[in-house]
């Protein structure tokens, strides 16, 4: 099953996947995928454990080759950009990434200026700058100086992410960026990715676990399942009870909150309460 957005004529897609194939060591999770990503939204990506989302997310950003297919940044090919002007391009920032322990959290945050770097050139004002905006987004400024092996596990995911944000890159891959984040700061990083791209030129793909962040901030939402790409579009085509069921085995219906009006699901496990 598939249910695609149409496309906007004229528009050069700020990432797009044409009949991409992944593999997680010798075995293929993901083939035939073909995948638009359009300036300035916000792509939600969700499927079960094990669909391939993180794979995915690291053909697209470089990180690994497709063992089929192309990807294209901005129209140009991927692997036909060499590493520093990509890592300009696009800031990726893994699920689970042991950061260094030794740092300081701004020495850590800093990494992400490399690409900006001249040799031998050290960090700049504006690298110092950028450090100093990507903690305070994160809500981080109070750790600055704080070494890393200090941070509780939602502290360093924040840290992570500001390094992330400090390259000031236009593309943002962020796999699972919730993790380990209570819900105060899980809202308040998906509202900061929404900004980033409505407001500030930005464009991101989002690997998601929770469906009801991917139905509040993403503009489409890309459903992966069986071996490919399942369903792509809004997430009101997207997140519907039969889809669900299909991609995750589960019962689902849709609810509108009676204070902002928008859409929640709400799940069941016992098949005489939801028919999907």
């Amino acid at each position: 099953m598939t249910i695609t957005a149409p496309h906007v004529v004229g528009t050069t897609p700020a990432l797009a996947a044409s009949g991409v194939a992944c593999k997680a060591g010798p075995r293929t999770v993901l083939s035939g995928v073909d995948l638009d990503v359009r300036p300035g939204e916000v792509l939600g990506l969700i499927g079960s454990n094990g669909t391939g989302k993180s794979t995915l997310l690291r053909v697209l950003a470089g990180v690994r080759p497709a063992s089929a297919g192309e990807v294209l940044l901005a129209g140009r090919p991927l692997g036909a950009i060499r590493s520093r002007e990509r890592a300009r391009q696009i800031a990726f920032v893994a699920q689970e990434e042991a950061a260094p322990s030794d740092l300081l959290v701004s020495e850590m945050v800093a990494l992400g200026r490399v690409p900006h770097a001249r040799a031998w050139g050290g960090i700049d004002e504006a690298s110092r700058l950028a450090v100093t905006e990507a903690l305070h987004l994160v809500d981080l400024e109070y750790a600055a100086q704080q070494s890393m092996d200090r941070l509780s596990g939602g502290e360093r995911r924040r840290a992570l992410i500001a390094r992330g944000l400090a390259q000031e890159a236009p593309l943002l891959l962020l796999d699972e960026p919730t993790n380990h984040l209570d819900i105060k700061h899980q809202l308040a990083l998906m509202r900061l990715v929404r900004r980033l791209c409505r407001d500030l030129d930005r464009t991101a793909v989002v690997a998601l676990h929770d469906l009801d962040l991917a139905a509040t901030f993403c503009d489409r939402i890309a459903v992966l399942h069986a071996g490919g790409l399942f369903a792509l579009g809004t997430p009101d085509e997207v997140l519907t009870p039969s889809v669900l069921h299909d991609a995750f085995g589960v019962l689902a219906t849709r609810v509108t909150h009676p204070l902002t009006g928008r859409t929640h699901l709400l799940f069941s496990h016992d098949e005489r309460e939801i028919h999907p």
